[in-house]
């Protein structure tokens, strides 16, 4: 009996262990598919190829909010720091947005150049929270 609970809290220690470090590499992985859609985004010779790589990027910056970088991690969802991780997040969104309507108006190369904000907005939150 004794042993059976031993393992059972073994097991959900180990559960949690493990949830936590999917927690991570589920960031660290929507992070390099950013990476690599604002790349191919930037190389994109067509509308649709462009639109494509946004939806990417703003179906990974969305996963993203869900999770917290080693920085944050057990600080609550009220926290300043959190919640100001949360607004980058959500100001990244916003500007994937405004490109995709550039591409969708056939406007791809100003698209291009107003996506450079978007390496911005990257750049400011790693600052903060990498």
């Amino acid at each position: 009996m004794m042993g059976q609970k031993v393992l059972a809290s073994l097991l959900i220690s180990c559960a949690f262990l493990g949830s936590s470090a999917v927690w991570a590499a589920d960031l660290e992985t929507n992070m390099k598919t950013l990476a690599k859609s604002t790349k191919a985004f930037a190389e994109a010779k067509d509308a649709a190829n462009a639109k494509q790589q946004l939806v990417v990027m703003r179906e990974a910056a969305v996963s993203s909010k869900q999770y917290l970088p080693h920085k944050l991690e057990g600080l609550p969802s009220e926290n300043v720091k959190v919640k100001e991780y949360q607004a980058g997040l959500d100001q990244l969104v916003a500007e994937i947005d405004k490109v995709t309507v550039l591409v969708e108006q056939g406007q791809l190369d100003l698209a291009k150049t107003e996506a450079i904000n978007l390496v911005k907005i990257r750049n400011e939150n790693h600052k903060k929270f990498r």
